[in-house]
Formats: structure tokens, sequence, C-alpha cells
């Protein structure tokens, strides 16, 4: 498994698209925090929870890596799976003697130490364009930033399993599709927990998704029952673990 983490890593650091997104999530986290302080009120209410200001920015920034961490990480793991399938990479770690087991957790284990890469680069950046535009006082690192970014973990091992499971499926290939399907899918329990249907079935769907409490966060307030989220995440993130090891065990292998 050291070997094949070490080889998986190498890979990873060797491709462009890797840094590429990296610049992109570090350019996107100044942009966001840049142009809100130069624009805080655009086209919002008065009373908006998306005004920036020094006492919401670290919750209010940070949130919109929901919107993105999906793509970023749903690209590389096809970037990625692509690569290994048109290359007979995982054709030649088989045959080197590693178990699918071995290949398929080393894959989710990469890919997502890339996707927690993208989203530290860019809480970096937005946290260095904040001090520089507001200054260091009135930040109030609250319980709600610890709990957005295990919430933001949470995120990026479902965007990555899911995608591995799309990836191996389509042996690497129909890029778009396995970006597109992982984006919306996780993304649309953003947009449940900004409406709070009344129906049990979406209120279900909402708690399978952590990102759902995003709005509570931007205001610095820890949702009711988040825990409750994590835990259904968990559990979400090993049964797809399960079945995405299933279906590589059974995926033909040329």
């Amino acid at each position: 498994m050291t070997k094949l983490l070490n080889a998986q890593f190498h890979e990873l650091f060797k491709s462009k698209y890797f840094y590429i997104t990296s610049i992109v999530c570090v350019i996107i986290g100044a942009g966001l925090t840049t142009a809100m302080y130069l624009f805080p009120s655009y086209n919002q209410p008065e009373n908006s929870r998306m005004i920036l200001t020094k006492d919401n920015i670290l919750g209010v920034v940070p949130s919109f890596a929901t919107m993105f961490l999906p793509f970023a990480a749903a690209a590389t793991v096809a970037v990625l799976l692509d690569s290994q399938y048109n290359h007979g990479t995982i054709r030649n770690m088989i045959c080197c003697g590693h178990t699918r087991t071995a290949i398929f957790f080393s894959n989710l284990i990469t890919m997502s130490a890339a996707a927690a890469i993208y989203f530290v680069l860019y809480q970096v950046s937005a946290i260095f364009m904040a001090v520089c535009v507001f200054g260091f006082e009135g930040y109030d690192l609250k319980a709600t930033l610890v709990s957005l970014s295990a919430m933001l973990i949470m995120q990026i091992f479902e965007s990555t399993v899911i995608s591995l499971i799309l990836g191996n499926l389509m042996r690497g290939g129909k890029l778009t599709i396995v970006i597109l399907v992982v984006q919306y899918v996780l993304n649309m329990s953003v947009v449940l927990g900004m409406y709070k249907y009344e129906s049990k079935i979406a209120e279900i769907a909402e708690k399978i998704f952590p990102q759902s409490c995003i709005f509570y966060f931007s205001c610095f307030a820890v949702p009711e029952g988040i825990w409750k989220n994590f835990a259904v995440s968990a559990g979400l993130i090993a049964v797809m673990s399960l079945i995405g090891l299933h279906q590589f065990k059974k995926c033909d292998i040329k």
C-alpha cells in the first residue's frame, strides 16, 4: 500500500492539471474576498447575510468552496483515472501483484488529498486577502470555522468516491459526464439547505450531505444537528466506498 501511495502521489505531483487547479483555487479565494470587499452589498438586500464584513468573512468566503470543490475533485479523479487506464497503469499495478482493494483505496486517498490541498490553498488565500483588506483585528475563530472545515473534508471524500465509482464504471472516459454528475448531485444539497423544503424526503436528502448547512456557517452559527450530518455523511462515504470497491473488482482491466 505504501508503494502504491508513493507512486500515486508521484503521478499527482507530476500532473499539470493539479498545479493549474491549485493556482485557480488561490485566485478564486483571493478574488472572491477582493470582489466582496469592493462590492460588499452588490445586488443584495440591506439585511443580507452575504454582505462581507470582517465579522463574517471567515464564514462567507470559505463557504463558497462548496460550489467548486466537487467540480475540482471530480475533474481530478477523471483526469488521473483517464491517464491510468489509457497508459495501462492499473493493469501494470495488478501484474506487479497489487490487489484491486489496495489500488482503489490508494486512488481514493491520493485524489481526496489533492482536493484537500485545493481547499487549503483556497482558504489560505482568502484569509490572507481578508487580513490585507480588513486588517488582522476583529476575526473570531469560533467553532463554526472548524465545523465548516470538517464539512468540506466530508464533501471532498464524498465527491471523490462518487467520482471513482463513475470513473471506473466508464473506464476513465466521459470526463465531462463524471464532472457534471458529481458537481450537481452534491451542490443540490446546498439548495435543499437554503430553501428548507417542508418535505420528509427533502429533509432526509439534506442530511446526507453536510454542505447543506452552508448558509448557517456564513453567520458563524453551528447548525443544530450538524453532527448527525457528519455521521450520516461518514456512513454514506463508507457504503459508497464498498460499492465502488466491489464494482472495481469486477472491472475488466485490459
